[in-house]
């Protein structure tokens, strides 16, 4: 009788301990995040950006790895930089009590706010010109910025996948700033005067290019 019930007890323990491991892998395999991946997506002072690259050679998946993470950081900055010009413009509207939405830079400037079919040129359709020019001057400033995280993983076809994680640091912002305000994709005027009504010093633009940046964080958050 002994025999019976310990038999019973061990087929119940075996068929609970099946039933678990089948619940378990019924969730299949957790996802992590690669960790360059991971570090691009902390919070942290500077902007950074992760990318990927396969080949069979290592030195190509590197470079891969590393033009799609600069690319991406400049698009990230760039985007940064037109939502801070934006919120200065709305800002400046409001205060001015300016009724248009004029906007140009000054080099587009030609003592008229008017494009060829006599229409308002809008500060909205100029930032996305500018956003454009701001990505390329970005991406040139961070060719030989050095990763702050790589990885190597050799894949079972013998090709080699490459990890990257790039920062901006704060002597390329710096730098950034000074080649776009050269080139005046920072000052605009907004009324159409022919004057630069926003026309950031250094210091605004590092603090203001901050705060952009949470705005920025905090929707890429919600879109993970």
């Amino acid at each position: 009788m002994t025999k019976h019930v310990f038999s019973a007890a061990l087929i119940a323990a075996l068929l609970a301990t099946h039933i678990c491991v089948a619940q378990t892998n019924s969730r299949g395999v957790k996802r992590e995040k690669e960790e360059c991946e991971a570090l691009a997506l902390q919070a942290a002072t500077n902007p950074r950006a992760s990318g990927t690259g396969i080949s069979n050679s290592e030195s190509i998946a590197f470079n891969l790895a590393k033009l799609q993470a600069r690319n991406e950081l400049a698009a990230q900055v760039a985007a940064e930089i037109t939502s801070l010009l934006q919120h200065r413009i709305e800002q400046y509207q409001q205060t001015a009590g300016a009724g248009t939405n004029f906007g140009v830079n000054k080099d587009d400037y030609r003592g008229s706010v008017t494009g060829s079919n006599d229409q308002p040129r809008t500060a909205s359709g100029l930032l996305q010109k500018d956003e454009m020019e701001i990505m390329q001057q970005v991406s040139q400033i961070l060719t030989n910025t050095r990763p702050i995280c790589q990885n190597i993983y050799d894949l079972p076809n013998g090709s080699v996948q490459v990890y990257v994680c790039l920062e901006m640091d704060l002597q390329a912002q710096r730098q950034a700033y000074k080649e776009l305000k050269e080139d005046h994709l920072i000052e605009v005027d907004v009324d159409g005067d022919g004057k630069d009504d926003i026309d950031l010093s250094e210091k605004e633009f590092l603090i203001e290019l901050a705060k952009a940046r949470e705005e920025y964080n905090a929707k890429k958050a919600q879109e993970i």
